[in-house]
């Protein structure tokens, strides 16, 4: 069971709960980069045990915090092999096309992804996850 367990089981709720509400927002906040962190949160079940680094504040420097969790998403690719590696290679590419039309300046001077603390890999997916859900709650259109 473990702190993994519990983590993997709050991750996969949040995401249950997420998807079918179909609110994830207009173009800039495309669902596909919510299905393949889904695929990689599936395949790594009960595998991994590593940690990475995570940053914590996920407001302060947006565009070099979804940099260092693309770069970590590295990581993940090469130590589970090619099958987890394609869905991993697939989300990077989202979520620069994501960064790129969300954040054009940063708040510098930012961390390097290395300063941010270790953290077990399925809190790394949740905090990607929230990360994604709070860029996509600042986009939704205001009623």
């Amino acid at each position: 069971m473990g702190v993994g367990r519990v983590s993997m089981w709050l991750l996969w709720t949040t995401l249950l709960l997420v998807l079918p509400l179909g609110g994830l927002g207009p173009l800039l906040c495309p669902r596909e980069p919510f299905y393949f962190l889904i695929a990689i949160t599936k395949m790594l079940e009960n595998k991994n045990d590593g940690s990475l680094y995570t940053p914590d504040n996920l407001l302060v420097c947006p565009a070099e915090t979804l940099r260092c969790f693309r770069l970590e998403l590295s990581v993940i690719g090469f130590e589970e092999g090619p099958s987890v590696g394609i869905v991993v290679f697939r989300l990077q590419r989202l979520l620069d096309a994501l960064g790129s039309r969300l954040w054009v300046i940063d708040q510098g001077p930012c961390p390097p992804c290395e300063a941010h603390p270790q953290r077990p890999v399925p809190l790394f997916l949740a905090k990607l996850l929230e990360l994604l859900q709070g860029t996509c709650a600042r986009d939704l259109p205001s009623a």
